[in-house]
Protein backbone atom coordinates (compact mmCIF):
# COMPACT_ATOMS: atom_id res chain seq x y z
CA UNK A 1 0.00 0.00 0.00
CA UNK A 2 1.52 3.38 -1.07
CA UNK A 3 1.99 6.28 1.40
CA UNK A 4 -0.44 8.41 -0.55
CA UNK A 5 -3.33 6.16 0.69
CA UNK A 6 -2.29 4.69 3.89
CA UNK A 7 -3.89 7.52 5.97
CA UNK A 8 -7.10 6.57 4.55
CA UNK A 9 -6.96 3.53 5.60
CA UNK A 10 -5.72 4.05 9.20
CA UNK A 11 -9.50 4.64 10.81
CA UNK A 12 -12.30 2.20 10.12
CA UNK A 13 -15.74 3.85 10.47
CA UNK A 14 -17.36 1.26 12.42
CA UNK A 15 -14.87 -1.19 14.55
CA UNK A 16 -17.14 -3.81 14.46
CA UNK A 17 -18.36 -6.06 12.11
CA UNK A 18 -20.75 -5.22 9.32
CA UNK A 19 -22.09 -6.92 6.09
CA UNK A 20 -22.43 -3.61 4.36
CA UNK A 21 -19.74 -4.46 1.94
CA UNK A 22 -21.64 -7.69 1.38
CA UNK A 23 -20.07 -11.07 2.89
CA UNK A 24 -23.52 -12.91 3.60
CA UNK A 25 -25.11 -15.59 1.50
CA UNK A 26 -28.52 -17.58 1.94
CA UNK A 27 -26.49 -19.97 4.24
CA UNK A 28 -25.33 -20.36 7.71
CA UNK A 29 -21.63 -20.21 8.72
CA UNK A 30 -21.42 -24.08 7.59
CA UNK A 31 -23.64 -24.87 5.14
CA UNK A 32 -22.65 -27.16 2.47
CA UNK A 33 -21.11 -25.33 -0.16
CA UNK A 34 -18.01 -25.55 -2.58
CA UNK A 35 -15.24 -24.77 -0.66
CA UNK A 36 -12.90 -21.82 -1.23
CA UNK A 37 -10.21 -22.72 -3.42
CA UNK A 38 -6.98 -21.28 -3.31
CA UNK A 39 -6.68 -23.01 -7.09
CA UNK A 40 -5.54 -21.47 -10.27
CA UNK A 41 -8.41 -22.53 -12.25
CA UNK A 42 -9.44 -19.73 -14.48
CA UNK A 43 -6.76 -17.79 -13.79
CA UNK A 44 -5.60 -15.20 -15.85
CA UNK A 45 -3.59 -15.57 -18.87
CA UNK A 46 -1.30 -13.28 -18.57
CA UNK A 47 0.96 -14.79 -16.14
CA UNK A 48 3.88 -14.65 -17.64
CA UNK A 49 3.99 -11.18 -18.49
CA UNK A 50 5.49 -7.65 -16.56
CA UNK A 51 3.37 -7.42 -13.32
CA UNK A 52 0.96 -4.30 -13.94
CA UNK A 53 0.01 -2.49 -10.68
CA UNK A 54 -4.02 -2.50 -10.44
CA UNK A 55 -5.32 0.04 -7.89
CA UNK A 56 -8.64 -0.20 -6.39
CA UNK A 57 -10.86 2.76 -5.20
CA UNK A 58 -13.89 1.84 -2.93
CA UNK A 59 -15.79 2.91 0.49
CA UNK A 60 -14.35 0.86 4.02
CA UNK A 61 -17.51 0.11 6.44
CA UNK A 62 -15.60 -2.35 8.61
CA UNK A 63 -11.64 -3.57 9.14
CA UNK A 64 -9.40 -2.28 6.41
CA UNK A 65 -7.66 -4.91 4.24
CA UNK A 66 -4.50 -6.29 5.36
CA UNK A 67 -1.91 -8.26 3.04
CA UNK A 68 -3.19 -11.28 4.01
CA UNK A 69 -3.61 -14.32 2.03
CA UNK A 70 -6.35 -13.40 -0.10
CA UNK A 71 -4.52 -10.54 -1.29
CA UNK A 72 -1.70 -12.46 -2.38
CA UNK A 73 -3.37 -14.78 -3.98
CA UNK A 74 -5.47 -12.28 -6.18
CA UNK A 75 -1.82 -10.82 -7.06
CA UNK A 76 -0.25 -14.59 -7.94
CA UNK A 77 -3.35 -14.89 -10.03
CA UNK A 78 -3.46 -12.59 -12.03
CA UNK A 79 -0.01 -11.65 -12.10
CA UNK A 80 -0.91 -7.73 -10.77
CA UNK A 81 0.04 -5.58 -7.86
CA UNK A 82 -2.92 -5.39 -5.95
CA UNK A 83 -3.87 -2.24 -4.30
CA UNK A 84 -7.35 -1.95 -2.77
CA UNK A 85 -7.83 1.74 -1.54
CA UNK A 86 -10.15 1.21 0.85
CA UNK A 87 -12.05 4.92 2.12
CA UNK A 88 -14.08 5.06 5.05
CA UNK A 89 -17.28 5.48 4.04
CA UNK A 90 -18.50 9.15 5.93
CA UNK A 91 -15.48 10.46 3.98
CA UNK A 92 -15.80 8.77 0.47
CA UNK A 93 -17.72 11.03 -0.94
CA UNK A 94 -15.37 14.14 -0.27
CA UNK A 95 -12.27 11.71 -1.25
CA UNK A 96 -13.84 11.08 -4.22
CA UNK A 97 -14.09 14.85 -5.35
CA UNK A 98 -10.76 15.48 -4.42
CA UNK A 99 -9.06 12.22 -6.58
CA UNK A 100 -11.12 13.35 -9.73
CA UNK A 101 -9.72 16.66 -9.19
CA UNK A 102 -6.47 15.79 -8.86
CA UNK A 103 -6.36 14.23 -12.56
CA UNK A 104 -4.71 10.81 -10.24
CA UNK A 105 -7.11 8.57 -10.46
CA UNK A 106 -7.10 4.96 -9.43
CA UNK A 107 -7.48 2.12 -11.97
CA UNK A 108 -10.79 0.95 -10.51
CA UNK A 109 -13.19 3.65 -8.87
CA UNK A 110 -16.29 2.45 -7.71
CA UNK A 111 -18.91 5.60 -8.26
CA UNK A 112 -21.81 5.50 -5.54
CA UNK A 113 -24.24 8.03 -6.03
CA UNK A 114 -27.27 6.96 -8.75
CA UNK A 115 -28.49 8.90 -10.40
CA UNK A 116 -25.79 11.18 -10.40
CA UNK A 117 -25.65 14.24 -12.94
CA UNK A 118 -21.98 14.40 -12.32
CA UNK A 119 -21.33 11.14 -13.88
CA UNK A 120 -22.92 11.42 -16.67
CA UNK A 121 -21.10 15.18 -17.40
CA UNK A 122 -17.78 12.97 -16.95
CA UNK A 123 -19.32 10.43 -19.40
CA UNK A 124 -20.02 13.17 -21.46
CA UNK A 125 -16.53 14.64 -21.37
CA UNK A 126 -14.48 11.00 -22.33
CA UNK A 127 -12.72 10.60 -18.72
CA UNK A 128 -14.89 6.73 -17.88
CA UNK A 129 -14.15 3.86 -20.72
CA UNK A 130 -16.91 2.13 -22.21
CA UNK A 131 -17.31 -1.39 -21.16
CA UNK A 132 -20.24 -2.71 -23.48
CA UNK A 133 -17.83 -5.14 -25.25
CA UNK A 134 -15.87 -6.08 -22.67
CA UNK A 135 -18.42 -6.88 -20.36
CA UNK A 136 -20.13 -8.95 -22.83
CA UNK A 137 -17.04 -11.49 -23.10
CA UNK A 138 -17.26 -11.42 -19.19
CA UNK A 139 -19.00 -14.53 -18.45
CA UNK A 140 -19.95 -13.96 -14.62
CA UNK A 141 -20.38 -10.37 -15.06
CA UNK A 142 -23.20 -11.30 -17.51
CA UNK A 143 -25.32 -13.18 -15.26
CA UNK A 144 -25.87 -9.91 -13.30
CA UNK A 145 -30.10 -8.96 -14.47
CA UNK A 146 -30.79 -7.45 -17.54
CA UNK A 147 -33.11 -4.50 -16.07
CA UNK A 148 -29.90 -3.71 -14.01
CA UNK A 149 -27.26 -3.27 -16.87
CA UNK A 150 -30.67 -1.23 -18.18
CA UNK A 151 -30.80 1.30 -15.02
CA UNK A 152 -26.77 2.65 -15.55
CA UNK A 153 -26.92 2.43 -19.26
CA UNK A 154 -25.43 6.24 -20.35
CA UNK A 155 -27.36 7.14 -23.82
CA UNK A 156 -27.90 3.35 -24.23
CA UNK A 157 -24.21 2.24 -23.56
CA UNK A 158 -22.50 0.91 -20.04
CA UNK A 159 -19.49 3.10 -18.85
CA UNK A 160 -19.43 0.74 -15.02
CA UNK A 161 -19.73 -2.68 -14.49
CA UNK A 162 -22.59 -2.59 -11.00
CA UNK A 163 -21.81 -3.83 -7.76
CA UNK A 164 -25.21 -5.97 -7.73
CA UNK A 165 -27.74 -5.83 -4.70
CA UNK A 166 -30.99 -7.20 -3.98
CA UNK A 167 -33.78 -4.65 -5.20
CA UNK A 168 -35.51 -4.59 -1.98
CA UNK A 169 -33.40 -5.09 1.15
CA UNK A 170 -34.33 -2.73 3.51
CA UNK A 171 -35.41 -2.92 6.98
CA UNK A 172 -37.67 -1.71 9.91
CA UNK A 173 -36.07 -2.60 13.34
CA UNK A 174 -37.61 -2.48 16.68
CA UNK A 175 -36.42 -3.49 20.78
CA UNK A 176 -38.99 -6.03 20.99
CA UNK A 177 -37.55 -6.47 24.60
CA UNK A 178 -38.73 -2.69 25.49
CA UNK A 179 -41.90 -3.71 23.81
CA UNK A 180 -42.70 -6.32 26.15
CA UNK A 181 -41.52 -4.39 29.18
CA UNK A 182 -43.99 -1.83 28.54
CA UNK A 183 -46.93 -4.47 27.41
CA UNK A 184 -46.67 -3.22 23.73
CA UNK A 185 -47.59 -5.13 20.87
CA UNK A 186 -45.20 -4.85 17.69
CA UNK A 187 -46.70 -1.58 15.89
CA UNK A 188 -48.59 -2.55 12.07
CA UNK A 189 -49.01 1.49 11.67
CA UNK A 190 -47.61 4.35 11.60
CA UNK A 191 -49.73 5.75 14.55
CA UNK A 192 -48.53 2.70 15.93
CA UNK A 193 -45.28 3.71 15.26
CA UNK A 194 -46.07 7.33 17.21
CA UNK A 195 -47.40 6.12 19.95
CA UNK A 196 -44.36 3.43 20.70
CA UNK A 197 -41.94 6.09 19.78
CA UNK A 198 -43.37 8.19 22.51
CA UNK A 199 -43.59 5.85 24.93
CA UNK A 200 -40.03 4.48 24.20
CA UNK A 201 -39.20 8.17 25.05
CA UNK A 202 -41.36 8.90 28.14
CA UNK A 203 -41.80 5.28 29.92
CA UNK A 204 -38.56 3.97 30.75
CA UNK A 205 -38.59 0.89 28.41
CA UNK A 206 -35.14 -0.48 29.19
CA UNK A 207 -36.39 -0.23 33.00
CA UNK A 208 -32.86 1.13 34.00
CA UNK A 209 -34.96 4.21 36.35
CA UNK A 210 -32.98 6.75 34.01
CA UNK A 211 -34.69 8.88 31.59
CA UNK A 212 -31.86 7.99 28.52
CA UNK A 213 -34.05 6.29 26.01
CA UNK A 214 -35.74 7.51 22.71
CA UNK A 215 -37.91 6.11 20.17
CA UNK A 216 -36.53 6.91 16.41
CA UNK A 217 -33.01 7.08 15.88
CA UNK A 218 -32.15 9.02 12.75
CA UNK A 219 -30.16 11.97 11.41
CA UNK A 220 -28.70 14.51 9.20
CA UNK A 221 -31.24 15.67 6.21
CA UNK A 222 -33.98 13.57 7.56
CA UNK A 223 -32.27 10.25 6.93
CA UNK A 224 -33.25 6.74 7.75
CA UNK A 225 -37.21 7.68 6.89
CA UNK A 226 -37.84 6.16 3.71
CA UNK A 227 -40.88 3.79 5.11
CA UNK A 228 -42.35 6.71 6.65
CA UNK A 229 -42.20 8.60 2.96
CA UNK A 230 -43.99 5.42 1.30
CA UNK A 231 -46.46 5.12 4.00
CA UNK A 232 -47.27 8.50 3.25
CA UNK A 233 -47.24 7.60 -0.53
CA UNK A 234 -44.72 10.48 -1.27
CA UNK A 235 -43.27 8.74 -3.89
CA UNK A 236 -39.96 6.74 -4.68
CA UNK A 237 -37.45 9.46 -6.55
CA UNK A 238 -40.93 10.39 -8.62
CA UNK A 239 -44.09 9.65 -8.44
CA UNK A 240 -46.74 9.02 -10.46
CA UNK A 241 -49.76 11.89 -9.94
CA UNK A 242 -53.30 11.14 -10.73
CA UNK A 243 -53.16 13.04 -13.92
CA UNK A 244 -49.82 10.63 -15.19
CA UNK A 245 -47.51 13.22 -15.00
CA UNK A 246 -44.92 12.95 -12.73
CA UNK A 247 -43.97 14.93 -9.38
CA UNK A 248 -40.54 15.00 -7.60
CA UNK A 249 -40.93 12.95 -4.33
CA UNK A 250 -39.38 16.04 -2.39
CA UNK A 251 -42.37 18.74 -3.25
CA UNK A 252 -45.97 15.56 -3.08
CA UNK A 253 -48.19 16.32 -0.66
CA UNK A 254 -47.54 12.79 0.91
CA UNK A 255 -44.43 14.47 1.85
CA UNK A 256 -45.73 17.18 3.27
CA UNK A 257 -47.96 15.15 4.98
CA UNK A 258 -44.82 12.84 6.38
CA UNK A 259 -42.81 16.27 8.01
CA UNK A 260 -45.92 17.15 9.26
CA UNK A 261 -45.73 13.38 11.57
CA UNK A 262 -41.99 14.14 12.21
CA UNK A 263 -42.62 17.51 13.35
CA UNK A 264 -45.62 16.46 15.66
CA UNK A 265 -43.17 13.58 16.91
CA UNK A 266 -40.73 15.73 17.82
CA UNK A 267 -42.35 17.84 19.34
CA UNK A 268 -43.43 15.38 21.66
CA UNK A 269 -40.02 13.88 22.10
CA UNK A 270 -39.95 10.46 20.25
CA UNK A 271 -37.22 11.46 17.86
CA UNK A 272 -33.52 11.83 19.04
CA UNK A 273 -33.23 15.82 19.41
CA UNK A 274 -29.46 15.42 17.75
CA UNK A 275 -30.69 13.64 14.58
CA UNK A 276 -29.91 17.22 12.41
CA UNK A 277 -26.24 16.87 13.30
CA UNK A 278 -25.94 13.11 13.01
CA UNK A 279 -23.80 11.13 10.34
CA UNK A 280 -24.90 7.31 9.45
CA UNK A 281 -22.46 5.81 11.50
CA UNK A 282 -23.55 8.10 14.69
CA UNK A 283 -27.38 7.09 14.39
CA UNK A 284 -26.08 3.35 14.32
CA UNK A 285 -24.57 4.00 17.36
CA UNK A 286 -27.22 5.05 18.97
CA UNK A 287 -29.24 2.10 18.14
CA UNK A 288 -26.44 -0.24 19.17
CA UNK A 289 -25.34 1.72 22.31
CA UNK A 290 -29.20 0.90 24.04
CA UNK A 291 -30.06 4.75 23.19
CA UNK A 292 -32.66 4.36 20.12
CA UNK A 293 -35.56 1.50 20.41
CA UNK A 294 -36.99 2.11 16.76
CA UNK A 295 -34.69 2.29 13.46
CA UNK A 296 -37.07 2.93 10.53
CA UNK A 297 -34.91 2.87 7.54
CA UNK A 298 -32.23 0.04 8.24
CA UNK A 299 -30.66 -2.61 6.19
CA UNK A 300 -30.86 -6.02 6.41
CA UNK A 301 -27.49 -6.83 6.26
CA UNK A 302 -26.38 -4.31 9.16
CA UNK A 303 -28.88 -5.71 11.74
CA UNK A 304 -26.30 -8.88 12.36
CA UNK A 305 -23.78 -5.44 13.63
CA UNK A 306 -26.52 -4.33 15.50
CA UNK A 307 -27.32 -7.17 17.56
CA UNK A 308 -23.76 -8.26 18.24
CA UNK A 309 -23.26 -4.93 19.61
CA UNK A 310 -26.06 -4.38 21.61
CA UNK A 311 -25.31 -7.56 22.96
CA UNK A 312 -22.56 -5.81 24.44
CA UNK A 313 -24.14 -2.54 25.91
CA UNK A 314 -27.78 -5.04 27.10
CA UNK A 315 -27.33 -8.81 27.43
CA UNK A 316 -31.08 -9.22 27.20
CA UNK A 317 -31.63 -6.68 24.21
CA UNK A 318 -34.19 -8.34 21.51
CA UNK A 319 -33.71 -6.48 18.40
CA UNK A 320 -36.22 -7.95 15.69
CA UNK A 321 -37.04 -6.98 11.75
CA UNK A 322 -41.16 -6.18 10.70
CA UNK A 323 -42.95 -5.46 8.15
CA UNK A 324 -42.96 -1.60 7.45
CA UNK A 325 -45.83 -0.16 8.87
CA UNK A 326 -48.85 1.32 7.00
CA UNK A 327 -50.54 4.64 6.33
CA UNK A 328 -53.01 6.45 6.72
CA UNK A 329 -54.49 5.23 3.53
CA UNK A 330 -52.75 1.27 4.07
CA UNK A 331 -49.75 2.31 1.19
CA UNK A 332 -46.41 0.37 3.32
CA UNK A 333 -42.92 -0.83 1.68
CA UNK A 334 -39.60 0.93 0.40
CA UNK A 335 -38.14 2.73 -2.33
CA UNK A 336 -37.19 0.18 -4.93
CA UNK A 337 -33.63 0.40 -5.59
CA UNK A 338 -31.51 0.05 -9.02
CA UNK A 339 -30.46 -3.75 -8.26
CA UNK A 340 -27.02 -1.84 -7.00
CA UNK A 341 -24.74 -0.64 -4.85
CA UNK A 342 -22.32 1.44 -6.76
CA UNK A 343 -20.51 1.07 -10.35
CA UNK A 344 -17.15 0.23 -11.23
CA UNK A 345 -15.65 2.94 -13.84
CA UNK A 346 -12.14 2.81 -15.29
CA UNK A 347 -10.54 6.05 -16.37
CA UNK A 348 -10.36 6.22 -20.15
CA UNK A 349 -6.81 6.48 -20.19
CA UNK A 350 -6.19 2.63 -19.25
CA UNK A 351 -4.35 1.24 -21.89
CA UNK A 352 -5.94 -1.96 -24.07
CA UNK A 353 -4.14 -4.58 -22.21
CA UNK A 354 -4.46 -3.42 -18.69
CA UNK A 355 -7.87 -2.96 -19.38
CA UNK A 356 -8.32 -6.38 -20.29
CA UNK A 357 -6.95 -7.43 -16.72
CA UNK A 358 -8.72 -5.07 -15.05
CA UNK A 359 -11.99 -6.66 -16.42
CA UNK A 360 -10.74 -10.19 -16.03
CA UNK A 361 -10.63 -9.40 -12.20
CA UNK A 362 -13.81 -7.92 -11.79
CA UNK A 363 -15.01 -11.11 -13.77
CA UNK A 364 -13.43 -13.08 -11.19
CA UNK A 365 -14.84 -11.09 -8.30
CA UNK A 366 -18.02 -12.01 -9.57
CA UNK A 367 -17.97 -15.72 -9.59
CA UNK A 368 -17.93 -18.45 -7.12
CA UNK A 369 -14.58 -18.52 -6.37
CA UNK A 370 -13.72 -15.38 -5.26
CA UNK A 371 -17.32 -14.69 -3.23
CA UNK A 372 -16.21 -18.22 -1.28
CA UNK A 373 -13.53 -16.43 -0.56
CA UNK A 374 -15.15 -12.96 0.14
CA UNK A 375 -17.44 -15.07 2.86
CA UNK A 376 -14.95 -17.57 4.63
CA UNK A 377 -11.40 -16.34 3.51
CA UNK A 378 -8.66 -19.45 3.37
CA UNK A 379 -9.05 -22.89 4.49
CA UNK A 380 -7.08 -22.93 7.33
CA UNK A 381 -6.69 -19.53 7.43
CA UNK A 382 -9.53 -18.33 8.10
CA UNK A 383 -11.92 -20.90 8.60
CA UNK A 384 -11.65 -25.06 9.20
CA UNK A 385 -14.21 -27.83 7.34
CA UNK A 386 -15.91 -30.12 9.47
CA UNK A 387 -16.04 -33.52 8.94
CA UNK A 388 -19.47 -32.97 7.52
CA UNK A 389 -18.44 -30.78 5.04
CA UNK A 390 -19.64 -27.37 6.64
CA UNK A 391 -17.23 -24.42 7.96
CA UNK A 392 -16.32 -23.02 11.22
CA UNK A 393 -14.93 -19.21 10.54
CA UNK A 394 -12.36 -18.02 12.69
CA UNK A 395 -14.42 -14.69 13.13
CA UNK A 396 -11.54 -12.69 14.73
CA UNK A 397 -8.62 -13.55 12.15
CA UNK A 398 -11.31 -13.08 9.49
CA UNK A 399 -12.22 -9.06 10.74
CA UNK A 400 -8.29 -8.49 11.32
CA UNK A 401 -7.29 -9.17 7.85
CA UNK A 402 -10.70 -7.04 6.48
CA UNK A 403 -11.22 -10.12 4.32
CA UNK A 404 -14.01 -8.58 2.65
CA UNK A 405 -12.92 -5.66 1.83
CA UNK A 406 -9.60 -7.23 -0.40
CA UNK A 407 -12.36 -7.99 -2.61
CA UNK A 408 -14.90 -5.68 -3.14
CA UNK A 409 -17.02 -7.03 -5.73
CA UNK A 410 -19.43 -9.62 -6.06
CA UNK A 411 -22.13 -11.95 -7.97
CA UNK A 412 -25.84 -11.25 -7.96
CA UNK A 413 -27.00 -12.96 -5.00
CA UNK A 414 -30.62 -11.75 -3.70
CA UNK A 415 -29.64 -13.21 -0.15
CA UNK A 416 -26.19 -10.73 -0.37
CA UNK A 417 -27.18 -9.40 2.65
CA UNK A 418 -27.41 -12.57 5.10
CA UNK A 419 -23.90 -12.28 6.90
CA UNK A 420 -22.01 -15.36 6.64
CA UNK A 421 -20.58 -15.51 9.85
CA UNK A 422 -22.97 -14.24 11.89
CA UNK A 423 -25.35 -16.30 14.46
CA UNK A 424 -27.20 -19.20 12.91
CA UNK A 425 -29.93 -17.31 14.02
CA UNK A 426 -29.38 -13.94 12.64
CA UNK A 427 -28.80 -15.43 9.88
CA UNK A 428 -32.26 -17.00 9.59
CA UNK A 429 -33.49 -13.21 10.45
CA UNK A 430 -32.05 -12.04 7.77
CA UNK A 431 -32.90 -14.46 5.37
CA UNK A 432 -36.74 -13.97 6.54
CA UNK A 433 -36.31 -10.04 6.24
CA UNK A 434 -35.09 -10.04 2.41
CA UNK A 435 -37.96 -12.77 1.57
CA UNK A 436 -40.49 -10.40 3.49
CA UNK A 437 -39.60 -7.25 1.60
CA UNK A 438 -38.72 -8.93 -1.38
CA UNK A 439 -42.15 -7.48 -3.54
CA UNK A 440 -42.58 -4.76 -1.03
CA UNK A 441 -40.62 -2.01 -3.45
CA UNK A 442 -42.02 0.89 -4.76
CA UNK A 443 -40.45 1.78 -8.03
CA UNK A 444 -38.97 4.94 -9.33
CA UNK A 445 -40.62 5.24 -12.97
CA UNK A 446 -37.95 7.92 -13.63
CA UNK A 447 -34.85 5.98 -11.84
CA UNK A 448 -32.57 5.83 -14.70
CA UNK A 449 -33.15 9.33 -16.08
CA UNK A 450 -30.75 12.25 -15.52
CA UNK A 451 -33.05 15.51 -16.39
CA UNK A 452 -29.97 17.62 -18.69
CA UNK A 453 -30.35 20.99 -16.63
CA UNK A 454 -29.90 18.86 -13.50
CA UNK A 455 -26.23 18.58 -13.60
CA UNK A 456 -26.35 22.69 -12.93
CA UNK A 457 -29.40 22.59 -10.27
CA UNK A 458 -29.64 19.14 -8.66
CA UNK A 459 -26.99 19.83 -6.13
CA UNK A 460 -28.80 23.33 -4.73
CA UNK A 461 -31.93 22.08 -4.59
CA UNK A 462 -31.17 19.23 -2.89
CA UNK A 463 -29.48 21.40 -0.13
CA UNK A 464 -32.93 23.84 -0.52
CA UNK A 465 -34.96 20.41 0.39
CA UNK A 466 -32.90 19.27 3.13
CA UNK A 467 -32.18 22.41 4.96
CA UNK A 468 -36.02 22.94 4.76
CA UNK A 469 -36.73 19.54 6.23
CA UNK A 470 -34.50 19.79 9.06
CA UNK A 471 -36.69 23.08 9.97
CA UNK A 472 -39.93 21.44 9.44
CA UNK A 473 -39.06 18.54 11.99
CA UNK A 474 -37.59 21.09 14.48
CA UNK A 475 -40.61 23.30 14.32
CA UNK A 476 -38.00 26.27 12.89
CA UNK A 477 -40.68 27.55 10.46
CA UNK A 478 -44.61 27.44 10.04
CA UNK A 479 -45.87 24.20 8.25
CA UNK A 480 -47.21 26.12 5.82
CA UNK A 481 -43.71 27.19 4.68
CA UNK A 482 -43.89 23.71 3.18
CA UNK A 483 -45.50 25.65 0.59
CA UNK A 484 -43.36 28.67 0.05
CA UNK A 485 -40.48 26.02 -0.33
CA UNK A 486 -42.45 24.31 -2.95
CA UNK A 487 -42.61 27.51 -4.90
CA UNK A 488 -38.52 28.21 -4.29
CA UNK A 489 -37.68 24.45 -5.45
CA UNK A 490 -39.78 24.90 -8.77
CA UNK A 491 -38.41 28.62 -9.56
CA UNK A 492 -35.16 27.36 -9.09
CA UNK A 493 -34.72 24.80 -11.64
CA UNK A 494 -37.24 22.44 -9.65
CA UNK A 495 -39.52 23.49 -12.65
CA UNK A 496 -37.13 22.48 -15.64
CA UNK A 497 -36.39 19.15 -14.35
CA UNK A 498 -39.79 18.12 -13.84
CA UNK A 499 -40.51 19.49 -17.27
CA UNK A 500 -37.82 17.57 -18.95
CA UNK A 501 -38.47 14.61 -16.67
CA UNK A 502 -41.61 14.27 -17.86
CA UNK A 503 -41.15 14.86 -21.38
CA UNK A 504 -38.41 11.79 -21.24
CA UNK A 505 -41.39 9.97 -19.07
CA UNK A 506 -44.34 10.62 -22.32
CA UNK A 507 -41.87 8.62 -25.24
CA UNK A 508 -41.40 5.70 -22.37
CA UNK A 509 -44.80 5.00 -22.46
CA UNK A 510 -45.27 5.17 -25.96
Amino acid sequence: MTNRWSKWLSVSTVTAFAATTLLGCSMVPGAEDNPPAASKEGASDSGGTKRLKISMMFPLYNEPPQKNEVWKMIEDKFNIEFEPMAVPNNSYEDKLKVTLASGDMPDIILWTKYPDPELNTYVAQGAFAPLDDLIKASPNIMKTPQGIFDNIKIDGKLYGVPRTRALNRSAVMIRKDWLDNLGLPVPATMDDVYKTAVKFTTDDPDKNGKADTFGIAFGENVSHMDPLFMAFDSGAGWRVMEDGTLMNDAITPGKKQALEWLRKLYQDGGLDKDFAVLKNTQVWEKLEGGKAGILLGGQTSDYARYVENLAKVDPKANLIMIKPPAGPTGKFGYSETSGFFGEWVIPAKTDKDKLKRIMELLDWQAGDEAYNLKRYGVEGVHHTKNADGTYKINVDKYKADGVDAVIAHNPYDPYSYVVSSAPAAVQKAQKENLDLVRDMGIKNPALSFVAPSAPDKQSDLNKLRDEEYVKLVMGKVPMDDFDRFVQEWLDKGGRQITKETNDWYKTQKK
